[in-house]
């Protein structure tokens, strides 16, 4: 058959999809200083509204990835969307109160996003088994992008606006974008009568697909130690992306830079996160994704020494955009190394526990980061410790890889193969 294969319409909807979730969730690093301002709060404080709200949507991702495994994707995406865009609108009505703000805001975004995010990364995994780092990287991209154009939009909409009235144009812009993407997916190519990377049927006896729909039930998994090293591992190496997101607009401001090249900053590591999944995507399925994940894992430690060097605009736009790109590069990893060790079968529902540690990550640090500045005056000490994260996480996924039980596996693997 000729043609595009329609997988990749599906990559192109989970890209604008992430870009539109993640440029509304980190559109709160733009937002930050002038809600601090008007609830007269704390680093801490602010900073946990966005990391409590990053745990929510990384803990309700266990649940949206199961219930789209066995139902309807698009309508779990749907639903995502609505509860996201709400999320914006409610909040931004609910000012009286920082209690009043945390609760609605943590609530609905945290909700949609994780409704969203982990369904959408897995629909990929399902279409494309040979092409799966590229495709990953192509779909992952879009948080990068998201996390370029909000906080950009969100600062020159504040230019104009008040924070309130920003959140309410997001809220009108995430249900008209989101609900329009989220038709186009479809949860399996076998539910249209196609094969992973537009394979056909002869290529998939011949074993040109490997374990294309097969895989683990999340129970099994959690049984092997392989589970809980990488479990650790995607924390460890998150932390240090939370923290950068949240906290370089102030440290850069702290330094005596602008409101703008501050807002510019957070940009800077969504340009480095859409060159890092889409080019560093392509090179993973070259060399192997655990192996490029682990050398991505130890840039990002020999990357915060730099962040800690630098001084000035150049310098620290010179760390956003690589300390991006090598994140970026380990977001669109993740997912397939999971793919490759746990089967697609079940994969939302796994990757939807395993991604517990992202939002886990997003509190150490988005909030403890807020504590430590609150407490010494200074990131250095938080820094220090992203570093240090980093080498352990690639000492874990090291200890993943050796946890490797083949009879586990292989008898797992045998009882869920599907019949027909």
């Amino acid at each position: 058959m000729g043609g595009i294969f329609r997988g990749w319409y599906i990559v192109g909807a989970a890209h604008i999809l992430l870009a539109l979730i993640f440029g509304a969730a980190y559109s709160f690093g733009a937002l930050f200083s002038s809600i601090q301002t008007y609830f007269n709060a704390d680093r801490f404080s602010t900073a946990s509204i966005f990391s409590f709200t990053a745990l929510l949507y990384y803990v309700i991702g266990v649940f949206s990835g199961s219930l789209s495994d066995k139902s309807s994707v698009r309508i779990v995406v749907l639903c995502g969307i609505i509860s996201l865009a709400l999320g914006f609108g409610i909040s931004s009505l609910l000012s009286s109160s920082l209690t009043l703000f945390l609760l609605s805001f943590c609530v609905l975004v945290g909700l949609g996003v994780g409704l969203v995010y982990v369904p959408t990364v897995t629909t990929i995994q399902r279409w494309f088994v040979v092409y799966r780092g590229s495709a990953s990287g192509i779909a992952l991209a879009g948080t990068g992008l998201g996390t370029l154009i909000g906080p950009i939009v969100a600062g020159e909409l504040l230019k104009y606006l008040s924070w309130q009235t920003t959140m309410q144009v997001f809220a009108v812009a995430i249900a008209a974008i989101g609900c329009l993407s989220a038709l186009v997916l479809k949860g399996r190519p076998e539910d249209v009568g196609l094969h992973p990377d537009g394979m056909e049927p002869e290529q998939l006896a011949a074993g040109a697909v490997p374990q294309a729909a097969r895989g683990m039930t999340l129970r099994d998994s959690v049984r092997l130690g392989r589970f809980w090293w990488y479990f650790v591992a995607i924390f460890l190496g998150s932390i240090g992306l939370f923290l950068a997101l949240i906290h370089i607009n102030p440290y850069a401001q702290q330094q005596g830079l602008s409101v703008t090249e501050a807002n510019l900053l957070i940009g800077l590591i969504g340009v480095g996160n859409i060159g890092g999944r889409l080019v560093l995507g392509r090179i993973g399925d070259r060399m192997g994704p655990l192996k490029f994940l682990i050398v991505l894992t130890l840039t990002l430690a020999v990357l915060c020494g730099a962040w800690i060097a630098a001084q000035g605009f150049v310098a620290l736009a010179t760390f956003a955009v690589l300390f991006g790109a090598a994140n970026g590069g380990c977001i669109s990893l993740y997912p397939a190394v999971a793919a490759s060790w746990f089967g697609t079968r079940n994969l939302g529902a796994i990757l939807g526990a395993l991604y517990i540690a992202v939002g886990i990550a997003a509190v150490a640090g988005g909030s403890v980061a807020g504590f430590l500045f609150d407490v010494y005056q200074n990131y250095t000490l938080s820094i220090v410790l992203t570093g240090v994260c980093a080498l352990l996480s690639a000492l874990a996924v090291l200890m993943a890889h050796r946890s490797h039980d083949e009879r586990t596996e292989a008898s797992v693997f045998s009882h869920h193969i599907p019949r027909g």
